[in-house]
C-alpha cells in the first residue's frame, strides 16, 4: 500500500505540471472515498467534493450523489469518487494537449485502483473512457464491458440529475433513471 501512495503522490504532482493548472493555484484533489472500493464514479464537475474525505459543499452535486448512495446502501466504503481535471476546472474546457494528458493520469489511476465497476457520469465522461461516441438513450444504465475485468456503466451527470430532481421533483424522469442506475450499479458489484 505504501508503494501505491507513493504512485499517487507522483501522479497529483504530475496532474499538477499540466499547462491548464501549473501556474494555478488551485488545491489537486486525486478523489475522495475509498481508494480500494468496488466503485469508482468519474465526472466533470467540480462539486463532486472538496477534499478527500468524502467533504461536500451542502446541496451540491457531491452530496446528492453521496446521499442517493447512502440511501439505496452503496456503502462509502465501497466507493471512491474522481473527476477528470482532479480540480475546480471542467475537462471539456481545456486544451486538448492538457485533455490528452488528464486522461492518461485517469488511466493511471483506474489502474493504481483497480475497480470492478467504473460509473460515466455522462455523456462526455463514458465517450472519454469508450473512446467511441456513446449512444447515451440506447447505453444508458447498462453494465458494459470495459478493460480487463472492469465492467462500466454511464448514467446521468450527478449536477443534471441534481437540477432535473430540483425542478421537477423526486418523480422527474432523470431522478427516477439516475436513482435505478445506482441501484443496478448496488447490484452489479453483488454479483461480481
Amino acid at each position: 500500500m505504501e508503494e501505491i501512495e507513493k504512485l499517487l503522490e507522483e501522479l497529483k504532482f504530475e496532474i499538477g505540471t499540466t499547462d491548464a493548472l501549473k501556474d494555478s493555484n488551485e488545491k489537486i484533489v486525486l478523489g475522495t472515498g475509498n481508494f480500494n472500493g468496488a466503485v469508482l464514479f468519474v465526472g466533470d464537475d467540480s462539486n463532486l467534493y472538496i477534499d478527500e474525505n468524502l467533504k461536500v459543499r451542502p446541496g451540491s452535486s457531491g452530496e446528492f450523489l453521496i446521499k442517493l448512495c447512502d440511501i439505496v446502501g452503496l456503502l462509502p466504503e465501497s466507493y471512491y469518487i474522481t473527476t477528470l481535471t482532479k480540480s475546480e476546472k471542467n475537462y471539456r474546457e481545456l486544451e486538448e494537449r492538457d485533455k490528452r494528458d488528464l486522461k492518461e493520469y485517469l488511466m493511471m489511476q483506474v489502474s493504481l485502483m483497480n475497480p470492478k465497476i467504473i460509473v460515466a457520469l455522462g455523456q462526455d465522461v463514458a465517450e472519454l473512457l469508450l473512446e467511441r461516441e456513446f449512444k447515451f438513450l440506447q447505453e444508458k444504465g447498462k453494465v458494459l464491458d470495459w478493460k480487463g475485468d472492469i465492467k462500466l456503466l454511464a448514467t446521468y451527470d450527478a449536477n443534471f440529475a441534481k437540477k432535473s430532481r430540483d425542478d421537477g421533483g423526486k418523480r422527474s424522469k432523470v431522478a427516477v433513471e439516475f436513482w435505478g442506475d445506482l441501484k443496478t450499479i448496488k447490484n452489479a458489484i453483488e454479483g461480481i
